[in-house]
């Protein structure tokens, strides 16, 4: 795959593919810095440390079976696992797949002015492993 407008990603939770309702998603990782800086150097050194994670969803909300509220309202303070791909597309090199849980520790039903379309944001920290699969 090169370059490509980002319109069909595949992103699940628990199985339940929630792409239709999402209009973002941001997984961003880190690592902590950890300094090796010994005597007699001038320049600072490190390496990386432990990994995180965190997940960011806007969705439009939805209450219908099935959908938006009736899947995250019921994961609120437990762990979820997340997939997502690029495309809606098999996974390969070109389109690969990031696995990993996180821990559903926020959730707000009802973030919306009169008049406004009815939206809600979550962002959650990975809990473990983040898996990037090509097959």
């Amino acid at each position: 795959m090169a370059k490509f407008v980002a319109t069909d990603y595949k992103i699940t939770l628990n199985g339940t593919n929630l792409s239709t309702s999402l209009t973002s998603v941001d997984l961003s990782l880190s690592s902590d810095e950890v300094e090796t800086t010994t005597f007699g150097t001038t320049w600072r050194s490190r390496v990386g440390g432990l990994k995180t994670g965190s997940l960011t969803l806007n969705f439009d909300q939805d209450f219908a079976a099935g959908s938006v509220d009736a899947t995250l309202y019921p994961l609120f303070n437990t762990i979820g696992t997340v997939v997502i791909t690029p495309t809606s597309s098999a996974v390969g090199t070109a389109n690969p797949s990031y696995t990993f849980e996180v821990l559903c520790n926020s959730y707000q039903p009802f973030a919306s002015s009169v008049g406004d379309l009815a939206t809600l944001s979550v962002t959650w920290p990975t809990n473990g492993t983040v898996t990037r699969a090509t097959a």
